[in-house]
Protein backbone atom coordinates (compact mmCIF):
# COMPACT_ATOMS: atom_id res chain seq x y z
CA UNK A 1 0.00 0.00 0.00
CA UNK A 2 1.50 3.33 -1.04
CA UNK A 3 1.61 6.27 1.32
CA UNK A 4 -0.67 9.18 0.46
CA UNK A 5 1.47 12.10 1.60
CA UNK A 6 -1.24 14.74 1.14
CA UNK A 7 -3.78 12.73 3.12
CA UNK A 8 -1.29 12.01 5.90
CA UNK A 9 -0.27 15.66 6.17
CA UNK A 10 -3.88 16.76 6.28
CA UNK A 11 -4.58 14.28 9.06
CA UNK A 12 -1.57 15.49 11.09
CA UNK A 13 -2.64 19.12 10.81
CA UNK A 14 -6.24 18.26 11.67
CA UNK A 15 -5.15 16.39 14.80
CA UNK A 16 -3.01 19.33 15.96
CA UNK A 17 -5.87 21.74 15.35
CA UNK A 18 -8.50 19.68 17.14
CA UNK A 19 -6.11 18.98 20.03
CA UNK A 20 -5.36 22.66 20.55
CA UNK A 21 -9.01 23.61 20.44
CA UNK A 22 -9.99 20.80 22.81
CA UNK A 23 -7.30 21.58 25.39
CA UNK A 24 -7.67 25.36 25.32
CA UNK A 25 -11.37 25.96 24.71
CA UNK A 26 -13.28 22.82 25.58
CA UNK A 27 -11.64 21.29 28.64
CA UNK A 28 -10.25 22.09 32.08
CA UNK A 29 -6.78 20.67 32.64
CA UNK A 30 -6.69 19.01 36.05
CA UNK A 31 -3.17 17.61 35.69
CA UNK A 32 -1.20 19.59 38.24
CA UNK A 33 2.10 19.08 36.48
CA UNK A 34 0.96 20.70 33.22
CA UNK A 35 0.27 24.29 32.27
CA UNK A 36 -0.90 26.19 29.21
CA UNK A 37 1.91 28.09 27.54
CA UNK A 38 1.30 31.76 26.97
CA UNK A 39 1.36 33.10 23.38
CA UNK A 40 4.55 34.98 24.29
CA UNK A 41 6.26 31.80 25.50
CA UNK A 42 5.11 29.97 22.37
CA UNK A 43 6.49 32.74 20.16
CA UNK A 44 9.92 32.46 21.76
CA UNK A 45 9.82 28.66 21.66
CA UNK A 46 8.61 28.15 18.08
CA UNK A 47 11.45 29.60 16.05
CA UNK A 48 14.42 28.39 14.03
CA UNK A 49 16.53 27.79 17.15
CA UNK A 50 14.17 25.00 18.21
CA UNK A 51 15.55 22.68 15.55
CA UNK A 52 19.27 23.50 15.82
CA UNK A 53 22.05 21.55 17.46
CA UNK A 54 23.51 23.38 20.44
CA UNK A 55 25.44 20.60 22.13
CA UNK A 56 28.23 21.64 24.44
CA UNK A 57 28.58 24.77 26.53
CA UNK A 58 28.58 28.49 25.86
CA UNK A 59 31.39 29.31 23.47
CA UNK A 60 32.35 25.63 23.19
CA UNK A 61 29.81 23.99 20.90
CA UNK A 62 30.26 20.97 18.68
CA UNK A 63 28.48 22.68 15.77
CA UNK A 64 28.94 26.07 14.16
CA UNK A 65 26.22 28.70 13.70
CA UNK A 66 25.25 28.95 17.36
CA UNK A 67 26.28 32.52 18.20
CA UNK A 68 22.71 33.72 18.72
CA UNK A 69 21.81 30.58 20.64
CA UNK A 70 24.81 31.25 22.88
CA UNK A 71 23.67 34.84 23.38
CA UNK A 72 20.13 33.74 24.25
CA UNK A 73 21.27 30.97 26.59
CA UNK A 74 23.65 33.35 28.32
CA UNK A 75 20.93 35.95 28.74
CA UNK A 76 18.47 33.34 30.05
CA UNK A 77 21.04 32.00 32.49
CA UNK A 78 21.66 35.51 33.84
CA UNK A 79 17.91 36.20 34.13
CA UNK A 80 17.34 32.95 36.02
CA UNK A 81 20.33 33.64 38.27
CA UNK A 82 18.90 37.03 39.24
CA UNK A 83 15.33 35.79 39.51
CA UNK A 84 16.17 33.01 41.95
CA UNK A 85 19.18 34.63 43.65
CA UNK A 86 21.59 31.86 42.66
CA UNK A 87 25.30 32.14 42.05
CA UNK A 88 25.14 29.56 39.31
CA UNK A 89 22.41 28.32 36.94
CA UNK A 90 22.27 25.64 34.25
CA UNK A 91 19.31 25.84 31.87
CA UNK A 92 20.37 22.98 29.59
CA UNK A 93 18.65 19.98 31.22
CA UNK A 94 15.72 18.81 29.11
CA UNK A 95 13.57 18.00 32.15
CA UNK A 96 13.51 18.21 35.92
CA UNK A 97 14.29 14.50 36.09
CA UNK A 98 17.43 15.03 34.02
CA UNK A 99 18.44 17.93 36.28
CA UNK A 100 18.06 15.68 39.33
CA UNK A 101 20.04 12.93 37.63
CA UNK A 102 22.87 15.35 36.84
CA UNK A 103 23.11 16.28 40.52
CA UNK A 104 23.19 12.64 41.62
CA UNK A 105 25.84 11.78 39.04
CA UNK A 106 27.99 14.70 40.14
CA UNK A 107 27.81 14.28 43.89
CA UNK A 108 27.46 10.57 44.59
CA UNK A 109 29.10 7.22 44.00
CA UNK A 110 27.34 3.85 43.62
CA UNK A 111 26.34 2.60 47.05
CA UNK A 112 25.93 6.06 48.59
CA UNK A 113 22.78 6.86 50.54
CA UNK A 114 20.31 9.62 49.76
CA UNK A 115 17.23 10.61 51.77
CA UNK A 116 13.98 11.71 50.19
CA UNK A 117 10.32 12.10 51.03
CA UNK A 118 8.24 8.88 50.90
CA UNK A 119 6.41 8.30 47.64
CA UNK A 120 3.16 8.00 49.63
CA UNK A 121 3.70 11.57 50.83
CA UNK A 122 4.04 12.98 47.33
CA UNK A 123 7.68 12.43 46.44
CA UNK A 124 8.66 12.31 42.77
CA UNK A 125 9.84 9.12 41.10
CA UNK A 126 13.15 10.80 40.22
CA UNK A 127 13.90 10.83 43.97
CA UNK A 128 13.27 7.12 44.41
CA UNK A 129 15.03 3.80 43.88
CA UNK A 130 12.80 2.94 40.91
CA UNK A 131 13.97 6.13 39.18
CA UNK A 132 17.37 7.66 38.50
CA UNK A 133 18.83 6.88 41.97
CA UNK A 134 18.27 3.18 41.33
CA UNK A 135 19.93 3.40 37.93
CA UNK A 136 22.95 5.01 39.61
CA UNK A 137 22.88 2.28 42.29
CA UNK A 138 22.17 4.63 45.17
CA UNK A 139 20.52 3.53 48.38
CA UNK A 140 17.31 5.50 48.98
CA UNK A 141 15.87 5.92 52.45
CA UNK A 142 12.72 7.76 53.51
CA UNK A 143 12.83 10.98 55.45
CA UNK A 144 10.53 10.51 58.46
CA UNK A 145 7.11 11.92 57.66
CA UNK A 146 4.44 13.38 59.95
CA UNK A 147 1.02 12.58 58.49
CA UNK A 148 -0.77 14.87 60.94
CA UNK A 149 1.32 17.87 59.88
CA UNK A 150 1.71 16.56 56.30
CA UNK A 151 5.35 17.51 56.34
CA UNK A 152 8.79 16.16 57.14
CA UNK A 153 9.28 15.24 60.81
CA UNK A 154 12.19 17.53 61.62
CA UNK A 155 13.43 15.94 64.85
CA UNK A 156 13.35 12.38 63.52
CA UNK A 157 14.94 13.49 60.24
CA UNK A 158 17.83 15.20 62.02
CA UNK A 159 18.45 12.01 63.99
CA UNK A 160 18.39 9.89 60.82
CA UNK A 161 20.71 12.24 58.95
CA UNK A 162 23.28 12.01 61.71
CA UNK A 163 22.96 8.22 61.84
CA UNK A 164 23.18 7.29 58.15
CA UNK A 165 25.27 10.23 56.87
CA UNK A 166 23.68 10.52 53.43
CA UNK A 167 25.34 12.30 50.52
CA UNK A 168 22.16 14.13 49.49
CA UNK A 169 18.98 15.05 51.34
CA UNK A 170 16.11 15.80 48.95
CA UNK A 171 13.20 18.06 49.80
CA UNK A 172 10.41 19.11 47.45
CA UNK A 173 7.73 16.90 45.97
CA UNK A 174 4.85 16.59 43.55
CA UNK A 175 2.29 17.25 46.32
CA UNK A 176 2.45 20.28 48.60
CA UNK A 177 0.42 21.57 51.46
CA UNK A 178 3.23 23.42 53.25
CA UNK A 179 6.83 24.42 52.49
CA UNK A 180 9.36 21.82 53.51
CA UNK A 181 11.83 22.49 56.35
CA UNK A 182 14.97 23.61 54.53
CA UNK A 183 16.40 25.83 57.24
CA UNK A 184 15.51 23.39 60.03
CA UNK A 185 17.49 20.49 58.48
CA UNK A 186 20.39 22.48 57.08
CA UNK A 187 22.78 22.29 60.04
CA UNK A 188 22.43 18.51 60.33
CA UNK A 189 22.88 18.08 56.58
CA UNK A 190 26.08 20.13 56.52
CA UNK A 191 27.32 18.52 59.73
CA UNK A 192 27.67 15.21 57.84
CA UNK A 193 29.07 16.93 54.73
CA UNK A 194 25.91 16.24 52.76
CA UNK A 195 24.09 18.46 50.27
CA UNK A 196 20.52 19.69 50.61
CA UNK A 197 18.73 19.50 47.26
CA UNK A 198 15.31 21.09 46.84
CA UNK A 199 13.29 19.90 43.85
CA UNK A 200 11.14 22.93 43.11
CA UNK A 201 9.52 21.68 39.90
CA UNK A 202 5.94 22.09 41.10
CA UNK A 203 6.40 25.47 42.77
CA UNK A 204 8.94 27.27 40.60
CA UNK A 205 6.45 29.84 39.34
CA UNK A 206 5.30 30.49 42.90
CA UNK A 207 8.92 31.01 43.95
CA UNK A 208 9.48 33.42 41.07
CA UNK A 209 6.34 35.32 42.08
CA UNK A 210 7.42 35.35 45.75
CA UNK A 211 4.34 33.40 46.80
CA UNK A 212 6.45 30.46 48.02
CA UNK A 213 9.75 30.52 49.97
CA UNK A 214 12.90 30.45 47.83
CA UNK A 215 14.88 27.38 48.97
CA UNK A 216 18.18 28.96 47.94
CA UNK A 217 17.52 31.96 50.14
CA UNK A 218 16.75 29.54 52.99
CA UNK A 219 20.14 27.89 52.49
CA UNK A 220 19.50 24.96 50.15
CA UNK A 221 22.66 24.07 48.24
CA UNK A 222 20.94 23.13 44.99
CA UNK A 223 17.49 23.76 43.53
CA UNK A 224 16.27 21.75 40.55
CA UNK A 225 13.13 22.43 38.60
CA UNK A 226 11.13 21.90 35.46
CA UNK A 227 9.79 24.85 33.51
CA UNK A 228 6.33 23.70 32.43
CA UNK A 229 4.28 23.51 35.61
CA UNK A 230 3.61 26.66 37.64
CA UNK A 231 6.40 28.23 35.59
CA UNK A 232 4.70 28.88 32.20
CA UNK A 233 7.25 27.57 29.74
CA UNK A 234 7.76 24.49 27.57
CA UNK A 235 8.81 21.07 28.80
CA UNK A 236 12.34 21.71 30.01
CA UNK A 237 14.37 21.68 33.22
CA UNK A 238 17.06 23.60 35.06
CA UNK A 239 19.04 23.67 38.23
CA UNK A 240 20.44 26.45 40.34
CA UNK A 241 23.16 26.25 42.91
CA UNK A 242 24.66 28.21 45.74
CA UNK A 243 28.30 27.13 45.82
CA UNK A 244 29.74 26.42 49.27
CA UNK A 245 33.38 25.79 50.00
CA UNK A 246 32.80 22.27 51.30
CA UNK A 247 31.26 21.21 47.98
CA UNK A 248 34.73 21.36 46.44
CA UNK A 249 35.60 18.01 48.04
CA UNK A 250 33.06 16.22 45.85
CA UNK A 251 34.17 14.83 42.52
CA UNK A 252 32.13 16.35 39.68
CA UNK A 253 31.45 14.29 36.61
CA UNK A 254 29.04 16.91 35.30
CA UNK A 255 30.36 20.30 34.22
CA UNK A 256 27.52 22.86 33.97
CA UNK A 257 27.74 25.92 31.76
Amino acid sequence: MSLDIDSALSRVLDLVKVHNRWRRLESINLIASENVMSPLAEYVYLNDMEGRYAEGTLGNRYYQGTKYIDALEGLLTDIMRQLFHAKFVDVRPISGTIANTAVYAALTEPGDTILSIPITAGSHISHRANGAPGILRLKVMNLPWDNDEFNVDVDKSIKLIREVKPKIVILGSSVYLFPHPVRELLDAVHEVNAVLLHDSAHVLGLIAGKAFPNPLELGADIMTSSTHKTFPGPQEGSFSQIMRSYLAKYRRRYSPA
